[in-house]
């Protein structure tokens, strides 16, 4: 059993921590307040960022799932915002590789790895479909050499500045999930219609809106697998979109336990630093425990896809663990700071705020806790 990173992992992980110190560090305060801006975009999807999965052959980088892990990190470490919104485009991506047909690989993928199309998205869930996904009402009806499709969706994650969506539909009657099936929809067809931005708690400079497509007319080689194969798409997608956040939560949460460790050394009371007492001694111990053992679960989950092992298990382990942990993190290392930790001038209040939301998108705690249970209980 082997924990250490091969060199190339190494390499990767070296490359994305000093793309991330001169490329996304200097924004990143500036994106706690505002939109990513398309000039970024563009800029960090020509370093290859939204396609990181795809394989180099098809022009992306061709990491691996661990590779890609590391990357999320530290990319997350510096900016919540810049890695929520690569974390739906490669989801997006790493789902044409493995489901799209030639067709769609090339009208719809190609240009995203060329960086002509700066994100893309993933809309499953709807006003009354949250955690019961399969209870989705969005309906594409035959007409044609295609489908008429019609419904609403909210969080939408790079909403605003994606050119295509991977939009989730019932295409029969049949209960549940088994009539829902999966289209991609460009930005441009007549009936889509984009709505109101989401003012969110945290990850402020990521787009998160509503979308509405009314008639809207799919072309039959829009559909990705077969009719009915729509759920069962978005939960592969999903087991994999749980390293993805996973990731995220690890990458925000050491970033305020390493400012938290600083500020301990420096700030002092009763005449020495309170690095010195123990009850701030105690908060670090637990959270870099805590961080450890989630990383280990993230990786873990992440070998099990590079090595096309069942990973539903492992990815909801590593989701519930990390996102719970790295809360609980963030809110330790504010009341290191005591009254700053509340003041926006001071980083730890930004990423409690970024990182609270990992608990909830690519499926709640509760949600995971259900598919651990019945993977284990099957």
């Amino acid at each position: 059993m082997n924990f250490s990173l091969t060199e190339e992992e190494k390499s990767i992980q070296d490359w994305a921590r000093k793309l991330s110190q001169e490329i996304v560090a200097p924004l990143a305060v500036r994106h706690s307040q505002q939109k990513l801006s398309t000039d970024y975009l563009k800029t960090i999807s020509s370093q290859g960022l939204m396609t990181l999965l795809v394989p180099e052959a098809m022009g992306g980088m061709g990491l691996s799932a661990v590779s890609f892990a590391l990357v999320m990190k530290e990319i997350s470490k510096v900016c919540g915002s810049t890695g929520v919104s690569l974390a739906v485009s490669n989801m997006i991506a790493d789902i044409l590789v493995r489901e799209g047909s030639p067709y769609q690989q090339e009208k719809f993928l190609q240009p995203l790895i060329r960086g002509e199309t700066l994100t893309a998205s993933f809309c499953l869930t709807e006003n009354s479909s949250g955690s019961d996904a399969s209870a989705l009402k969005s309906r594409a009806v035959k007409k044609g050499k295609g489908y008429e499709l019609s419904g609403e969706k909210i969080y939408v994650t790079n909403g605003a500045f994606s050119q295509f969506f991977v939009v989730m539909a019932r295409t029969s009657d049949e209960p549940g999930s088994k009539g829902v099936s999966a289209f991609l929809i460009s930005r441009d067809s007549k009936g889509v219609t984009m709505g109101k931005e989401e003012d969110k708690m945290g990850l402020t400079g990521s787009s998160t809106i509503r979308m509405s497509f009314e008639n809207v007319f799919v072309p039959e080689e829009n559909r990705i697998g077969a009719e009915g194969d729509g759920f069962k798409i978005a939960m592969r997608a999903l087991d994999g979109g749980r390293i993805s956040v996973s990731s995220q939560a690890l990458g925000i949460a050491e970033a305020s336990l390493e400012f938290g460790v600083r500020y301990a050394k420096e700030r002092e009371a009763f005449g020495k630093p309170i690095a010195d007492f123990q009850a701030i001694q105690w908060k670090i111990a637990d959270s870099a425990t805590l961080l450890a053992a989630a990383e280990l679960l993230v990786l873990q989950a992440a070998y099990l896809k590079d090595h096309q092992k069942p990973l539903t298990l492992a990815a909801s382990q590593a989701k519930v663990f990390a996102t719970e942990a790295a809360i609980r993190v963030c809110d330790e290392m504010i009341q290191v700071l005591g009254g700053y930790g509340y003041i926006r001038e001071y980083p730890v209040e930004r990423f409690y705020r970024d990182v609270r939301v990992t608990a909830l998108y690519e499926g709640t705690s509760e949600i995971q806790r259900k598919v651990i249970a019945r993977e284990l209980l099957k």
